[in-house]
């Protein structure tokens, strides 16, 4: 999971001057990314989409050998993690234990871009930022106008990784992609205040 939210860094990424893409995605989207790196054997396929109305963003992957899926409210306290072999739907809040490693709003205040260029992912137009957090380079991102983050390559704790887009569809998604399915057990994380280790 962390390398996970390492890569997905790069695409919630959030702006620090006006000519920077927006904070969160402005029109819905779905898209395919092959990630690479962070000592997998083998390439990985990731599914992301997004929907406007909701500000809420899906992610589609394999992680040890189960298919998870992540529906995140960007910019909000909550995300949940589906495991669908079990039919079930975890939900973490902000404060939640491993809260480090849940991709939530978290990059607004230490990651800072900075253009460098220009270029064409799947036919789409990006521009590319240099991606700093803490004062220290990260790796690079190209994002549209639309703040859609087609290719990222990231570096840290002496791993690299690379994320990018083979597929785009900019078609309005449908609401129930971003919620719990109908079925699923949820199993809520309890709150912890920041801080404060989790309870043993």
């Amino acid at each position: 999971m962390r390398r996970t939210a390492l890569l997905l860094t790069l695409a919630l990424v959030s702006p620090a001057a006006a000519q920077e893409p927006p904070r969160v995605p402005t029109r819905d989207y779905a898209a395919t990314y092959t990630m690479t790196g962070f000592g997998a054997e083998a390439p990985k396929t990731m599914e992301m989409s997004f929907s406007a109305a909701t500000k809420r963003q899906r992610v589609d992957m394999a992680d040890a050998g189960q298919n998870i899926s992540m529906i995140m409210e960007l910019g909000g306290s909550r995300m949940w993690v589906l495991q669908h072999e079990s039919r079930m739907a975890i939900e973490l809040s902000g404060g939640a234990p491993g809260d480090r490693d849940v991709p939530i709003s978290r990059f607004d205040k230490d990651v800072r871009l900075t253009r460098v260029g220009t270029d064409r992912v799947v036919g789409l137009a990006c521009t590319v930022y240099r991606v700093i957090r803490e004062g220290k380079p990260q790796g690079t991102a190209c994002v549209t106008e639309h703040g859609i983050m087609l290719r990222g390559e990231f570096e840290a704790d002496g791993e690299g990784g690379t994320m990018e887009a083979t597929r785009v569809s900019l078609d309005r998604q449908p609401a129930e992609r971003f919620e719990v399915p109908p079925g699923y057990q949820t199993m809520q994380m309890p709150a912890v205040p920041r801080g404060q280790p989790p309870r043993r």
